[in-house]
């Protein structure tokens, strides 16, 4: 694994290199059964194709001591809920052990022969749509439209609104979407 860590180091700072990363840490965790997903602001900069800019990796995984040991392994330090590391320019964090979403929306992403997983985009965007509702969020609002705007043809719209519904934003929802139109 030092060989793929030295080869992260080569690829330029940002997206690419964090991606990168964590389908060698969804590798390593293979063996443990371990399936690790790509959740928040690195879900949402990887929907939006780079347009949204975070700094840091949120995952939704079990074995949380299986990936403390490995990331140790591979020069991170564990600093409050985040697992750095200075020289590769990345933090880690994994927030929770379950989904707030479908399993079954999940995506498998391929980057140089190993996969990652990342929440579905439908689930994404009521991440978003909370944030703009509960926490009165105007840029998670415009997160949320963006998604929608970029991947109109591939949401389950259905699923989308069942799940607005349950969770209180389906007025949001439509408003944007209205505005989409």
């Amino acid at each position: 694994m030092e060989k793929e860590i030295e080869k992260a180091k080569a690829i330029p700072q940002g997206f690419k290199r964090r991606l990168y990363l964590v389908a060698l840490l969804t590798e390593a965790l293979k063996p443990y059964d371990i399936r690790p997903i790509v959740v928040g602001g690195a879900a949402v900069e990887f929907y939006t194709l780079g347009n949204y800019a975070t700094l840091d990796v949120d995952l939704v995984s079990g074995g949380y001591e299986r990936i403390d040991h490995i990331l140790r392994g591979w020069g991170f330090t564990k600093r409050g809920r985040y697992w750095e590391n200075v020289e590769l320019d990345i933090a880690i964090e994994v927030p929770d052990s379950e989904l707030a979403g479908s399993y079954d929306k999940i995506i498998e992403v391929e980057i140089e022969g190993m996969s990652l997983y990342v929440i579905g985009v439908e689930d994404l965007i009521i991440d978003r749509l909370n944030a703009f509702v509960y926490w009165r969020s105007e840029r998670d609002g415009e997160w949320a439209k963006q998604l929608m705007a970029l991947h109109e043809g591939r949401i389950d719209w259905r699923y989308l609104e069942e799940r607005a519904r349950a969770e209180g934003v389906i007025e949001a929802l439509n408003h944007l979407r209205r505005e989409i139109d």
